[in-house]
């Protein structure tokens, strides 16, 4: 298990410095899948009250990244196999409709924004930012939930992020790489600016499959590691 060790927080109502720290850890394998947050310890290291990191926590319950468990505690979320193939394989059904509803409301705003966003990756990308980088791929291949002017299906996106980046970060793990090559997106990006539509559909069914199988053997190892503890 990874050591764990937070800076202190200056000013102690500053939730969302909590929350980011916080979410980093998780995904960057300092808190692992299944582990169990020691308030007292994280509190004393970020030089916050309890209050404030219970906040902080409670928020990222609410995003599905940690669960509380009455009377045990809050954990990390467990990964399983199951978990990973019913998140991406719901994330392919809705990228596809999230392409058709956007592909005639597309215009130079959309695509100045898919390129600012595409930017954001690739810099993230350089610095091995992996946190970042899963952050801004999330906002890049959520334009098109917000471009499809579905309030349902943003919804139904934004709740499926909180478990896909908990995914992404396990995929990198799986790669033993911070972060995906940089231009990763670089085809997908092409596509969305052009004229094929069926053809970007079927590449973002593709990238979600990238090292698929990968991630699932690293899941079932995680499992595995879960049962002997």
């Amino acid at each position: 298990m990874a050591k764990l060790d937070f800076s202190p927080i200056a000013d102690t109502t500053r939730r969302a410095e909590i929350v980011a720290l916080l979410r980093r850890a998780i995904l960057t394998g300092q808190l692992e899948p299944g582990q169990k947050l020691n308030e007292l310890r994280i509190a004393e290291q970020m030089r916050v009250s309890r209050a404030p990191l219970r906040e902080a926590m409670r928020e990222l319950v609410q995003e599905g990244i940690l669960t509380s468990i009455p009377y045990a505690g809050t954990f990390v979320i467990e990964v399983t196999a199951k978990d990973i193939i019913d998140a991406y394989s719901l994330n392919q059904v809705l990228d596809e409709f999230a392409i058709e509803r956007t592909w005639p409301l597309r215009d130079q705003r959309f695509f100045d924004e898919l390129d600012r966003r595409h930017d954001a990756v690739k810099e993230a990308t350089r610095a091995k930012d992996t946190t970042r980088q899963i952050e801004t791929a999330l906002q890049l291949h959520g334009l098109i939930y917000e471009w499809a002017d579905n309030s349902v299906l943003l919804e139904t996106w934004q709740r499926l992020t909180s478990r896909l980046q908990m995914y992404f970060a396990l995929h990198q793990r799986a790669r033993n790489e911070p972060v995906p090559a940089e231009d990763v997106h670089e085809t997908y990006v092409a596509l969305m600016k052009g004229s094929d539509m069926r053809a970007a559909q079927r590449h973002a069914r593709e990238h979600i499959d990238l090292d698929f199988e990968e991630l699932l053997a690293y899941a079932r190892g995680l499992e595995k590691r879960a049962l002997k503890n």
